[in-house]
């Protein structure tokens, strides 16, 4: 009894003085901002993760459910999500004993030239052995290696979980942007095909006066060459339109031979989206979340490696009936056991050990630093995608003055060239002038709906930890 309170003793002795080695995961600190320099002043509590609703886009609406259900990309990453979490079972399982069963019955013969051999007597030359037996292994977490390994998992698994968000919101705004673009190259169409009519009202002009000789050919070939030269931007555009429709195509999970999206220019300016607030942002991001998650895994790992540096204590044990009768197989006297602690010590292992530790804790130093610069990206995408719409959205506006100032200027060239007061190259300087002012205004107003995608993308998409 006394020998048994003693062992007891030094056990809880040894547990309690046992610790959980290696640094526990902080998130680190990050520089704070109370207000974005190129925001409005706006601000939003929470954005829906079906952000590219706010468009009012019905087409884009099915293209995402599309996206949802058909990528492979996004497949891709869950799968990776689903291993993750299997690791972590396997991780999971090193917390609970390893209890394992074996069974056989095999035939033998035993050499008659050995000692005990059937030679000397004592043994049959053929014999059956019959066993039956259980065996247990459990490792004693002194240290809390196993503990860190399971914490290491779980981060990773957690990390690789919001890898599918994070994904998911690349090409989420990836279709969006290839279809705005599409849209706008629609939209370009459109300015091309009524400028198409507009020069083909002046090239009847020109023909019907140089039909009454009130002058020369010169103004006709003037206005056929203004014609081939619209035709020309028109057909332009069909290439990076049918390149950003497979581009689609693929997005969505469709053959690229069986897809079409019609022709529908937009009209619209880009929506208003509010900002919020910076104190918001590192909640809202899916690759900070992931950067942070990857930094606590690596820390864990250093207490992996630190726990190696101490015994691993394992209890063992194995029992069973063993026989070589098979009527006295299942009797008392045909059992077995041992059981006891099993202690490996590291003495020397070519420093190894200590290359381990020094690894792990350089790969927790380049988490950090890849942490600490998402976080700093972060802030600098939404300063940018802000930057980029609110300069879009003032371009659209100066642009739709020097439309109104430019169809002016053709309007009155026009009147003049009918009066015979000025020449058909006023009418064509103005033309162009015109054209030109109407392409930039969509153009612009396609970077003001690609700079919006880019601040939902920016803020987050409605990701939340």
């Amino acid at each position: 009894m006394k020998t048994n309170l003693i062992a007891s003793a030094a056990l809880g002795i040894l547990f309690s003085s046992c610790k959980l080695v290696g640094p526990n995961h902080t998130v680190p600190k990050s520089e704070a901002a109370s207000a974005y320099k190129n925001a409005s002043g706006e601000f939003s509590s929470r954005m829906d993760k079906r952000w590219w609703r706010v468009f009012g886009d019905e087409k884009l609406n099915s293209l995402m459910a599309d996206l949802e259900k058909g990528n492979f990309d996004l497949r891709a990453a869950e799968a990776r999500r689903y291993q993750a979490y299997a690791a972590l079972g396997v991780d999971r399982s090193r917390l609970a004993p390893e209890v394992l069963s074996n069974t056989s019955a095999t035939r033998n013969r035993g050499s008659e030239n050995a000692r005990g051999g059937a030679g000397g007597g004592a043994l049959e030359t053929y014999y059956t052995q019959y066993h039956i037996g259980m065996s247990l292994g459990y490792e004693l977490d002194l240290w809390g290696r196993v503990r860190r390994i399971v914490e290491a998992g779980t981060a990773n698994a957690e990390a690789a979980a919001v890898s599918v968000d994070q994904v998911k919101l690349s090409l989420q705004a990836q279709l969006a942007r290839s279809y705005f673009a599409l849209r706008f190259l629609d939209s370009e169409a459109a300015v091309l095909n009524e400028a198409l009519g507009s020069r083909q009202e002046s090239l009847n002009l020109a023909k019907d006066r140089f039909e009454g000789g009130k002058t020369s050919e010169l103004d006709v070939a003037r206005a056929e060459s203004e014609m081939a030269a619209t035709r020309a931007q028109l057909v332009a555009i069909q290439s990076p339109r049918a390149a950003l429709e497979n581009a689609i195509a693929v997005l969505a999970g469709k053959n690229a031979s069986n897809f079409s999206i019609p022709a529908d220019p937009i009209t619209d300016t880009a929506p208003r989206v509010p900002a919020g607030s910076p104190m918001q942002l590192l909640g809202r991001r899916p690759d900070v979340f992931f950067a942070e998650r990857k930094l606590a895994a690596s820390s864990a790992k250093i207490g992996v490696a630190e726990a190696d540096f101490y015994p691993r204590i394992s209890l063992i044990g194995t029992g069973g009936l063993s026989s070589i009768n098979s009527s006295t197989f299942l009797k008392r006297s045909s059992s077995e056991f041992s059981i006891g602690p099993q202690v490996d010590l590291p003495l020397f292992q070519g420093l190894r050990r200590k290359a381990d530790f020094a690894l792990a804790k350089e790969q927790h130093e380049e988490a950090l630093a890849n942490y600490q610069q998402t976080v700093l990206t972060a802030f600098a995408d939404v300063e940018n995608a802000l930057a980029a719409r609110r300069g879009a959205s003032n371009e659209v506006a100066a642009q739709n003055d020097s439309i109104a100032a430019a169809q002016k200027s053709f309007d009155l060239s026009n009147v003049r060239y009918k009066e015979g007061v000025s020449s058909y190259l006023e009418v064509v300087d103005s033309q162009r002038e015109l054209l030109n002012a109407q392409r930039s205004e969509v153009l612009a107003r396609g970077r003001a709906y690609e700079g919006t995608v880019l601040l939902l993308q920016a803020l987050g998409g409605g990701f939340s930890k």
